[in-house]
């Protein structure tokens, strides 16, 4: 995992408690970091809402009036809660905070700007942080990710995936040893090293057909399996990609002989064998970012053991991970794009809802794609106060987080960690969003896929997860072709001379580089310039390079729509 999820850490917690002035703002850090809550389920807290059971203390978990889980409170905790109530004076059947949940991040906010005083790397924590550590402790503790699922209210398990690290050959060794009783044999051996030898493979794979081929070759390779095809989803079925040491004919039999196994392994997306002509096969689901993308056919010279099938399951999805990547490769580079636009008028999506509910416009001023997991939207907001846009966002459950940027008073510029979205299912299947808009319970989404991809099972996906979804235009699009020297002869323009001369100076003398190879007071004297004017030219100079790299044409982020 390139970046853990629980940037907060066991020691950057307590620095946070450290830094907590007042009983109420360590009570709500140790809510959202030991029982798991959200904002907006604090809110909805009693005393009251406090069982035992058999010597431990649960919560039961409100979602306006409904109980929507069960918490596990840790002893200290409840004797704080209790603490707590009795020195404010709060009954058992009242709200343990009478004020909102927009109110509760802001002070989880404040206690982090104090604390970045002497830890600088805690400056931005939020609730959201609060809840990641919750969950990474529970999960260094052995606890099962479905029990942390169920503790935290994570709707899905792939929730907890940026928390949870790649085994590598020695973590799978032990838990299938553990599981066997402590031996793993010859075969199941094998079968780790082929998937091994699989994954070192798709790393050097450039394109589909490379990583079909990979696999193919390198499984067939393996003892204890005759032969091995994969064989892509597309809008007609399943097609056959790559094949070795099976003939095309016999790759198509598995396919007609064997189509209710098929389609019952990519739903439940889990391996299954049948009996075939001349021994059996095992399909394994390919996995991409949350949906099925194809399926890879091997031929077992053995029976397929649980543990077999575990490993088969995560290459499955291993092989999965590099097609998404080739494929968003393949769509930068691409010189002809298919430009997808859809209508989505389901009030689930953050940007629909929110529109209809404060009667306001939206437009999509940027978008990062995080670990396949969830979207960073940065918004643009007209005709809503921030507030109301943030205590909206605070009770979406498709939101995880959601902070202020700037507040335009009848609007805002607003940053979003969007968890479930058409977009997202959109960007998982190898698309670049390229705009959205949302006014009147209506958002309108641009999306750019490579040229000759089938999107038919892109719009079913979308449009069975959003039932009031359509596609309302498709288009090819050629795209102009731009070489370096024409990208940083562009870039020229745009910059003044000054900026250029700083930008340069600051690259050649290290200042980019970790550590520094000068500081900006060098550097400012270097070029004999005070540090305001030196600061100021930089800053300045990245954007303009910043703006290039990203869009050429972008809507401008710091003002409301229609300035």
């Amino acid at each position: 995992m390139d970046e853990p999820a629980d940037e907060l850490g066991e020691c950057g917690y307590e620095r946070l408690r450290r830094a907590a002035e007042t009983h109420r703002s360590d009570l709500v850090l140790r809510l959202g970091a030991e029982v798991g809550l959200r904002p907006t389920e604090m809110t909805a807290l009693r005393p009251a809402d406090i069982t035992e059971f058999e010597g431990h203390y649960l919560l039961s978990v409100r979602g306006g009036d409904e109980v929507t889980r069960d918490a596990y409170l840790p002893e200290s905790v409840e004797h704080d809660v209790r603490k707590y109530a009795n020195a404010a004076g709060i009954a058992d059947g009242e709200p343990l905070f009478s004020v909102s949940a927009r109110r509760l991040q802001m002070l989880v906010r404040e206690v982090a700007e104090r604390a970045a005083e002497s830890a600088p790397r805690l400056a931005d924590v939020s609730s959201r942080d609060l809840r990641w550590r919750f969950a990474a402790s529970l999960l260094d503790d052995g606890v099962p990710p479905d029990v942390v699922c169920a503790l935290g209210g994570w709707d899905r398990l792939d929730r907890l995936v940026p928390l949870l690290d790649d085994p590598d050959r020695e973590g799978i060794v032990a838990a299938l040893g553990d599981a066997d009783g402590g031996e793993v044999s010859a075969r199941l051996q094998q079968v780790i090293a082929a998937t091994s030898t699989v994954g070192e493979g798709l790393t050097d794979a450039a394109t589909a057909s490379e990583i079909a081929a990979t696999v193919c070759d390198r499984l067939a390779a393996t003892e204890g399996y005759r032969f091995a095809w994969l064989a892509e989803r597309t809008g007609d079925g399943l097609t056959p990609d790559a094949a070795t040491d099976v003939a095309d004919a016999a790759v198509e039999r598995h396919l007609d002989d064997h189509a209710e196994t098929l389609s019952a392994a990519l739903d439940a997306r889990e391996v299954h064998v049948r009996e075939a002509a001349g021994g059996p096969v095992a399909f394994v689901p390919i996995v991409r970012e949350g949906a099925t993308a194809g399926v890879v056919g091997v031929g077992p010279t053995d029976d397929v053991t649980d543990a077999e099938r575990d490993l088969l399951s995560a290459l499955g999805t291993q092989v999965g991970h590099a097609l998404a990547a080739v494929e968003r490769k393949r769509l930068l580079l691409a010189d002809t794009v298919t430009e997808l636009e859809f209508d989505c008028g389901d009030a689930r999506a953050f940007t629909v809802g929110l529109s209809r509910a404060l009667d306001c416009a939206l437009e999509l001023s940027g978008i990062v794609p995080v670990g396949g997991q969830s979207l960073l939207y940065y918004l643009v907001v007209d005709g809503a106060s921030a507030d109301a846009v943030l205590s909206y966002a605070a009770d979406d459950d498709a939101v995880a987080d959601a902070r202020l940027i700037e507040d335009y008073g009848d609007g805002a510029l607003l940053e979003a960690v969007v968890t479930d979205a058409p977009a997202l299912k959109l960007v998982r299947s190898g698309g670049r969003v390229s705009d959205l808009t949302a006014a009147n319970g209506t958002a309108t989404i641009a999306v750019e896929m490579p040229g000759e991809v089938d999107i038919r099972p892109l719009v079913d996906a979308v449009v069975d997860a959003y039932p009031e979804t359509s596609l309302t235009a498709k288009r090819q699009t050629e795209r102009p072709v731009e070489t370096d020297a024409g990208f940083r002869e562009r870039l020229t323009d745009r910059l003044s001379d000054r900026q250029e001369t700083v930008l340069r100076a600051a690259y050649h003398s290290g200042y980019f580089e970790w550590p520094r190879g000068t500081t900006a007071e060098e550097l400012a004297d270097s070029l004999d310039v005070s540090s305001p004017t030196l600061h100021n030219h930089l800053r300045k100079a990245q954007q303009k390079v910043l703006t290039a790299f990203f869009d050429d044409n972008p809507a401008d982020p710091r003002h409301p729509l229609g300035d």
